[in-house]
């Protein structure tokens, strides 16, 4: 008697295929594999997790820095003789690197909450190394030239150092699941304990910040420092026309410590009528 085997209908995976085509070049089904990602791969994982990190200063600190584009600019002008926006280029590789770098971090990511192995392509380890290779140029750069400039980030994280630690604690939850899927499926229990303790630091150390921020907005208004001078250019001109009785009624209404006027004496010749 003969027994029918049911066909087996082959459910094609397209999310997957884009996922490990576009990080590896492995398209195919049996090109994909669920083994442990080795060692030199994972090498390329860390290097990925650090010019990422790099990546973040580097455009968090030309973000902040666009106050003083002007200082740098002329600084570019006496060493070349000639005036351009240096800026330009720098921000336009810098948003490039990022957001390519970025997007190789999150198909890691979605890589190791499908449990598939991580293979990065021969191309994306060359990108990943002339971006980690720039960017530490551009830091040498910047430290050597403009080193003063670095003062930016501890000044202006006084701002935003709340903003950006809700956005951590948000991150680092949010891989929650994706920490408790290797932990569940790691064979090894060494493995396993590594994993949770590093995970578990992390989150201790976000939920420990805040007693280290110094700044303005959670700051007690008793131990705020005495609020600065502020002059009122040619009075208040975003609310009246500048230069105007009007506009420094409005810069006085908004508590200036003083004001700045802009005056041009012109000397006319006496036109005597003979």
């Amino acid at each position: 008697m003969v027994k029918h085997q049911p066909l087996q209908v082959y459910e094609r995976q397209l999310c997957l295929s884009c996922l490990t085509g576009i990080y590896g070049c492995r398209w195919k089904r049996y090109q994909r594999s669920h083994d442990d990602t080795t060692k030199w791969e994972f090498l390329w994982s860390l290097i990925l997790f650090f010019t990422f990190s790099l990546l973040l200063v580097w455009f968090y600190f030309w973000w902040e820095a666009h106050n003083d584009y002007n200082e740098f600019n002329w600084f570019l002008y006496n060493r070349s003789g000639e005036w351009s926006d240096g800026t330009v280029p720098i921000l336009a590789t810098t948003a490039a690197g990022f957001t390519y770098i970025a997007f190789l971090m999150i198909l890691a990511l979605c890589h190791i909450a499908v449990g598939q192995q991580l293979n990065l392509h021969w191309l994306h380890k060359i990108g990943v190394s002339t971006a980690l290779l720039t960017t530490a140029i551009g830091f040498i750069s910047v430290n050597q030239t403009w080193g003063e400039e670095w003062a930016v980030i501890p000044i202006s994280l006084q701002a935003t150092g709340p903003f950006l630690h809700l956005g951590a604690l948000v991150a680092v939850t949010a891989l929650a699941w994706l920490v408790a899927g290797q932990v569940a499926r790691a064979e090894k229990t060494r493995f396993q304990v590594v994993v949770l303790l590093l995970y578990l630091s992390v989150l201790l150390g976000l939920y420990m910040a805040p007693l280290s921020i110094t700044s303005p907005c959670i700051m007690d208004h008793a131990n705020l420092k005495p609020r600065p001078d502020v002059i009122g250019h040619q009075g208040a001109p975003m609310l009246a026309p500048e230069n105007t009785i009007l506009s420094f009624q409005r810069a006085l209404q908004m508590n200036v410590s003083g004001l700045e006027a802009d005056v041009a004496i012109r000397i006319r010749p006496l036109i005597t009528s003979q």
